[in-house]
């Protein structure tokens, strides 16, 4: 049913396809799961395989126009291969390597449409827990969608992550993450601030190492260098890279202080709460 024309992409463990769906004639993309590059001992195929089928599972409860769309997995010999929508487009990454930093309200306008995509994640129990460039798709057009939750973690979803690895990449972890607390949705907030940091500072917050290491020990500090180039989007920035979890705004409220910045509006903090004072009871009538 799904023809192979172009191989579009590759990470680590899976490469992309543009492909054809003979049946409903469209253009549709594919994920395989590149078996050579994963461990065959300890479990490791295996768990390779349930982690990209969960992925079909998570993308196929998610409809959002800023969300890449699952139609369907497919098992080919043995191997599960996924079928998603076919945005014609160039990650983030590949937009800072050819451009370098981006004028910051373009930034917020990136961010908001992936706030958007991530707000109606979290509403649907998933986490992503791996938001960077890579994962942000800049279609032709100007859309932008969040795609690759092969990491993501959904509320009733059973834990696949073997003991000792950390999912997700070390220059977009949140600090907590980096000392081993479990992933939440304020932690993809965090992972939103870096990816915008890096978009327009034109590195990590965290800085670039070899070493994961050393970048761990870094991120786990929480201490973000203050930006440069943000101009109107540092403050809601350094919102979104706020070292306590409690601090941050949700995905929702991000994507309208991002809006508000695309938009060339004034962000104001919110206000403190109002305190009522209790009534003060009349005085009693003099005999």
């Amino acid at each position: 049913r799904y023809r192979l024309e172009e191989r579009i992409g590759a990470g680590a463990m899976g490469a992309v396809w543009r492909a054809t769906d003979e049946l409903l004639n469209r253009t549709v993309a594919v994920k395989e799961l590149l078996a050579a590059a994963v461990p065959a001992r300890g479990g490791a195929l295996e768990e390779s395989r349930q982690r990209i089928l969960r992925e079909g599972r998570i993308g196929a409860r998610l409809q959002h126009p800023h969300v890449i769309s699952m139609f369907d997995v497919v098992v080919h010999e043995d191997s599960p291969w996924l079928v998603m929508e076919y945005l014609p487009s160039e990650s983030l990454a590949q937009r800072l390597t050819r451009d370098g930093a981006l004028p910051p309200r373009e930034v917020a306008d990136i961010g908001r449409q992936v706030a958007d995509g991530l707000s109606a994640a979290h509403r649907a129990g998933v986490v992503h827990r791996d938001i960077k460039p890579g994962n942000v798709l800049i279609g032709d057009d100007g859309r932008v969608k969040l795609t690759d939750f092969g990491v993501s973690r959904a509320v009733d979803d059973v834990q696949l992550t073997r003991t000792g690895l950390i999912a997700g990449t070390p220059a977009f972890l949140a600090p907590e993450i980096a000392r081993g607390n479990d992933p939440s949705p304020a932690s993809d907030v965090f992972a939103l601030g870096a990816t915008l940091y890096a978009a327009v500072e034109g590195h990590p917050p965290f800085g670039l190492d070899d070493n994961a290491y050393a970048l761990l020990h870094k991120v786990a500090t929480g201490a973000v260098e203050p930006p440069q180039r943000a101009g109107p989007l540092t403050d809601v920035m350094m919102g979104l890279l706020a070292a306590d979890p409690d601090q941050r705004p949700t995905a929702a409220q991000a994507r309208d202080q991002l809006a508000k910045v695309a938009a060339g509006q004034e962000v104001g903090a919110p206000g403190p709460t109002a305190v009522l004072a209790p009534p003060v009871a009349a005085p009693s009538p003099r005999p």
